[in-house]
């Protein structure tokens, strides 16, 4: 893939830094209107790759098909080598109240502090454009797609990705009208569909504009939320 300045400055301060591990930080979660957001921070030695293990997204199927890919992967190619790793569960909830940005944003702080605590004097590595002062810390670069880029971000991405698509595979037993297992709560259209003909449930995220929208149309009828 072609570079842009800001994805070959990152990846020139991971390669100078010199650091002997490499913490990546992903999230998973952003564009859905359902469910939790995860944010996962492993820890690799500096020099880990494997070609197994690539972006949480490029894993195709769908649904049942996809998770089974990923965590096949994660369970013979990362969870054998991974150092150390940390995850945060946000709940739909928190991220109402305190807004993506701000919620997304604290916990990949205290995921990059936690793992900086454990491994001193690494390279951290954030998919996209957060930056954070880290005193523990020998670098922090913040790469646009770094989870195509750089191999413990792709790893974080899987870790994070299997974990919440393992929360919205249980939550569809709780609430089966929305056939969670399928698109993990994103906003499909079979998943607006489910919004539109039964409103939403207490995992929808009702500070998203799907959600919202569902409710006022479901007001407009005269149809409880």
């Amino acid at each position: 893939m072609m570079l842009n300045h800001d994805q070959e400055w990152g990846l020139h301060l991971l390669r100078e830094s010199r650091a002997q591990h490499v913490i990546g930080i992903d999230e998973v979660g952003l564009g859905a209107c359902a469910g939790p957001l995860v944010v996962c921070g492993a820890v690799f030695p500096c020099e880990w790759a494997d070609p197994a293990v690539k972006d949480s997204k490029a894993y195709t199927g769908g649904g049942q098909k996809a998770h089974d890919k990923r965590t096949e992967v994660r369970k013979n190619h990362i969870d054998p080598v991974v150092l150390h790793q940390e995850l945060e569960v946000i709940p739909n909830k928190d991220i109402d109240a305190l807004g993506m940005g701000d919620a997304l944003a604290d916990a990949m702080y205290r995921i990059a502090l936690r793992c900086t605590f454990a491994f001193p004097d690494s390279a951290v590595v954030i998919d996209g454009v957060n930056k954070m002062v880290l005193r523990r810390a020998r670098v922090v670069v913040a790469i646009p797609k770094g989870d195509v880029l750089v191999p413990a971000v792709s790893a974080a991405s899987v870790i994070a990705k299997t974990t919440r698509d393992a929360m919205m595979i249980m939550s569809e037993a709780l609430y089966p009208n929305y056939g969670f297992e399928q698109h993990m709560g994103y906003p499909t259209p079979d998943h607006l569909k489910a919004l539109d003909e039964h409103g939403p449930c207490r995992i929808h995220r009702r500070s998203y504009k799907a959600v919202s929208m569902a409710i006022a149309a479901r007001r407009a009828r005269g149809l409880p939320e």
